[in-house]
């Protein structure tokens, strides 16, 4: 723990002085006054609003895609109870471990889904919610973001040979998904309250929720771990949806807050 704890300060410490760079230093001082023409202003607040949009409609996507790919295996909907988010990824004839798959008919929505959760997270982290957080732990925030966004650009293309080591991708999609609940967890912490507090509230709940339930199927695995492993993911999917409507929501206010001050005025 003391090692951990030398490594978040550490990480922090290099957080704060970056930001200083690019606030206060040689860097801000050439470059921010361009940043506060009203043009790059409207620019940034419709990539927000655009951004917040593509991230809400990816856990829109990911829960119906999966609901679909479900619905349509060969155990329909007691796959939500028997088999891991992982077995849907592999086609039917796949060897795992020196068995057969017999269970996914559609093996690639479930690569899309994940594909296109690779894609957005960082983008959505830097346009959306890094201009309304405090900045403390903006760094580490962001290695969390790309390390999941690897994580599961690596879950969607490994899955797709025909001899596949399951347990090592168990682990992979596993960790994927303690590092997409960190992510929530210190975006929560690091968010301004007074900007965001249901956004700040649902990112510590949902994040603690999903690191305990995948930490269970990790430590002990039952034969509940299939709905413990998903609900953990599913806290990822349903924090997009609200962290998206949440910054379209942010950006409305202030539009509105902006045209009533201009009306005073």
């Amino acid at each position: 723990m003391k090692y951990l704890a030398l490594i978040f300060n550490f990480l922090v410490s290099i957080s704060q002085n970056t930001r200083h760079y690019f606030k206060s230093g040689s860097f801000a001082i050439a470059v921010y006054p361009y940043l506060m023409h009203p043009c790059f202003k409207k620019m940034a607040m419709i990539l927000t609003v655009i951004f917040g949009g593509l991230m809400a409609y990816a856990g829109v996507f990911y829960l119906f895609g999966e609901h679909v790919a479900i619905l349509f295996s060969e155990r329909s909907i007691t796959t939500y109870f028997h088999h891991s988010t992982l077995e849907l990824f592999f086609p039917i004839g796949s060897v795992i471990d020196g068995k057969e798959s017999s269970l996914s008919n559609l093996p690639h929505i479930m690569r899309a889904l994940f594909s296109y959760q690779s894609y957005i997270v960082v983008p959505f982290y830097f346009i959306c919610l890094y201009p309304i957080s405090h900045k403390r732990l903006w760094l580490v925030e962001l290695l969390l973001a790309l390390l999941f966004a690897i994580g599961t650009a690596l879950v969607s293309g490994i899955t797709s040979g025909r001899y596949s080591e399951g347990n090592l991708q168990n682990f992979g999609l596993s960790l994927t998904i303690i590092i997409g609940n960190l992510m929530l967890l210190f975006i929560g912490l690091d968010l301004d309250k007074t900007l965001t507090p249901r956004l700040k509230k649902s990112s510590l709940w949902l994040g603690f929720i999903g690191l305990i339930c995948v930490s269970i199927t990790m430590v002990y695995p039952t034969l509940f771990s299939p709905i413990l492993e998903r609900i953990s993911l599913y806290t990822i999917m349903i924090w997009e949806i609200i962290a998206g409507f949440a910054v379209i929501r942010n950006i409305i206010s202030h539009r509105q807050q902006e045209e009533e001050d201009d009306e005073i005025y």
